[in-house]
């Protein structure tokens, strides 16, 4: 995929990996430290970002290799599976977080709420905080779906981080269970998180159809190029985070078999220009 050779996709990407790892370790020391169920909620959701980014690292130079024989289609489905992996960390670790929060809450166990817990939140709000506004500058140039994810990745972290830290200023006000009340509704986003990621990308390793309106915009395409009379029928299907289509074209009967091949010859490479698309097919009817 394209994404994967945008130097700021690797640049953010390989970022957040470093920082959410040292992330990660920061947050479950002042876990162990201080107690703090919000710390390891968070802590959770930093090895979640860290799983994702070197799962996109992985898959994006798995699709970048060419088909061979053991893969005629191309490594795009790759990139897929590492989601669904992330999606299934992520339920583990917000089912785990879910449970060590229950059970503070339940034994009415008190987190030491000192200093180091709201430099850690704050340290994780302003790091991801950081990497959102440049995802954001740099898809202002170009649009680009793999830093589109990472933006708004970011910007949900920074969203939990900034709910961690209300969490941090009311329990310090003499109300430390809503320390482990906020880390069930963290836990819980990470989980949801997880659900709707997996969702995303089980039909793209299944081979789902693409939205009805791209197919719409992919038949108009192909209609458009000389010689094509009408479009019989296209199909569009996800391979990874690619489309494979097959598309049927109605050409005059009197034409030449020469020449109806060299219209579907161009179909075949207009289609082939759109960013989403890896393997086109076309078949030619006489009308």
């Amino acid at each position: 995929m394209s994404s994967g050779r945008d130097p700021s996709v690797a640049a953010l990407t390989y970022a957040s990996i470093a920082g959410s790892f040292a992330m990660s370790i920061a947050l479950l020391v002042v876990h162990f430290a201080f107690g703090s169920q919000l710390a390891l909620a968070q802590a959770a959701d930093s090895i979640s970002d860290m799983l994702a980014g070197a799962a996109l690292v992985w898959a994006v130079r798995q699709a970048a290799q060419p088909a061979d024989d053991d893969h005629p289609l191309g490594h795009g489905r790759a990139e897929p599976l590492a989601a669904l992996v992330v999606a299934v960390l992520a339920g583990v670790l917000s089912v785990e977080v879910l449970r060590t929060a229950v059970v503070a809450l339940a034994t009415g166990a008190e987190a030491e709420l000192d200093w180091p817990v709201a430099v850690a939140f704050l340290t994780k709000v302003v790091f991801k905080g950081a990497i959102s506004m440049l995802a954001s500058r740099a898809l202002a140039r170009r649009a680009n779906p793999a830093l589109d994810a990472l933006r708004v990745d970011a910007r949900n972290d920074v969203l939990v981080g900034s709910v961690a830290l209300i969490g941090y200023a009311l329990a310090r006000w003499q109300m430390p269970s809503v320390d482990s009340v906020l880390a069930i509704v963290i836990a819980i986003y990470v989980g949801f998180a997880g659900v709707r990621l997996a969702r995303e990308n089980v039909g793209l390793v299944m081979g789902a159809a693409a939205p009805a309106d791209r197919q719409r915009e992919l038949s108009r395409i192909a209609a458009s190029v000389e010689g094509v009379r009408a479009i019989d029928e296209l199909l569009a299907t996800w391979s990874g985070a690619s489309l494979h289509l097959y598309v049927e074209i109605a050409v005059p009967r009197e034409m030449t078999l020469h020449a109806a091949h060299d219209i579907a010859h161009a179909v075949q490479a207009r289609l082939a220009r759109e960013d989403d698309v890896a393997r086109v097919v076309v078949h030619v009817n006489p009308a």
